[in-house]
């Protein structure tokens, strides 16, 4: 219902005197898009109710953890809202991020066409061909489907870890995921703090992974093969919401324990994943199985409650004061010196935008081979 009044909405704006202009109307419908994503869940992360779950998990937490005399709602509100968070200036850069995200990630898409349905659709081919016409063995019942949701949740969790593991060792790579790990501050707002090259890069290796999971389901199976949703939601979205996936990126310390944390990456693994201290360096890259971490040897359980800071480093200088430094900069840091030496030359006047970004390497920056994180 809801998408069916932002879309009548847009229809009044284009039947409007907007519709005969068509970059005011493109611009129109992206703020409606951006205003309305958290309730219609169309392109965004924080759909309302993986942001109710998260809410609802924090405060179970702040039940348990404040004596009740200290209870409230005011004291809730600043348990998961301090002040000091957002207030601070990583999380004005995560806003200017989001919003250029929203006009420009698009722009950055040139891999679109590689998507998990092309590629299953070619590897169909292939296994037709190899071994004849579909045999039809798989009926498609409450059961299989839901092993099918679960098993296509997995290879889309690891084709993330094998782009995250390339993210933080690939020297062209991490320049653009450094933008993700160089918030200061974990809020909401940080799980989209993301350089949309990132996406264009994530997009194909998920493409390759899930159709090791599609194409074999539609081989085998008789019909039309469906993800199990609840309530509109896909059935690991939901397992996602109920393990507190919103508070991936945010100061609530939840750990499952040791047992289950070899298993599922916890909110308390992933705030160590961006920690500053160089042991937690290159851990916890699964984005919500921590089964890869465990195979491939990058897992870290905390035995305890850790204290934290987040960011690039101890004593790293934040390298982006503003959306615009953590859009163009990536760029920059991937070009071999003599361009850069060329810009310089050409291009010092718009070198103030930036505060100067371009004027040398941002302080304490790792050995280029060797990101920290």
């Amino acid at each position: 219902m809801v998408i069916e009044l932002v879309q009548h909405l847009k229809a009044s704006v284009h039947a409007s005197a907007i519709g005969g202009m068509p970059r005011i109307e493109w611009f129109v419908d992206t703020v409606i898009d951006f205003l309305t994503s958290p309730i219609t869940g169309i392109r965004t992360r924080s759909y309302w109710p993986e942001l109710v779950a998260g809410l609802l998990i924090a405060a179970l937490l702040f039940a348990l953890r404040e004596p009740h005399a200290n209870r409230g709602l005011r004291r809730f509100l600043k348990f998961c809202f301090p002040a000091s968070m957002w207030r601070h200036r990583s999380t004005w850069v995560d806003w200017q991020i989001i919003v250029l995200n929203q006009f420009f990630a698009r722009s950055f898409n040139v891999t679109w066409r590689i998507s998990g349905a092309f590629l299953a659709s070619a590897l169909l081919h292939g296994l037709t061909r190899v071994f004849g016409p579909s045999p039809h063995l798989l009926t498609w019942t409450p059961t299989t489907l839901v092993l099918y949701t679960i098993l296509f949740g997995l290879a889309n969790d690891f084709g993330y870890y094998l782009f995250h593991v390339a993210s933080h060792y690939n020297r062209w790579l991490w320049a653009f995921h450094k933008v993700h790990h160089s918030a200061e501050t974990l809020t909401v707002l940080a799980n989209v703090r993301a350089h949309p090259v990132e996406y264009a890069v994530l997009g194909p290796i998920t493409a390759v992974t899930t159709s090791l999971v599609l194409a074999p389901a539609l081989y085998l199976g008789t019909g039309q093969v469906t993800m199990v949703d609840i309530m509109g939601m896909n059935l690991m979205a939901v397992m996602y919401c109920v393990l507190g996936t919103q508070l991936h990126h945010s100061h609530i310390w939840l750990s499952w324990g040791r047992v289950l944390e070899h298993v599922l990456i916890s909110p308390a693994q992933h705030q160590i994943h961006h920690s500053t201290a160089p042991r937690h360096w290159n851990r916890n890259m699964g984005g919500n199985f921590a089964l890869w971490d465990w195979m491939f040897g990058t897992l870290y359980v905390p035995n305890g409650r850790e204290e934290l800071t987040f960011g690039l480093g101890v004593g790293v200088k934040q390298p982006y004061p503003n959306g615009l430094a953590a859009y163009l900069l990536p760029f920059w840091e991937i070009l071999p010196e003599r361009g850069k030496q060329a810009i310089r030359l050409r291009a010092g006047h718009l070198l103030p935008l930036l505060r100067r970004p371009f004027a040398a390497e941002p302080h304490g920056h790792p050995v280029a081979s060797q990101p920290p994180h």
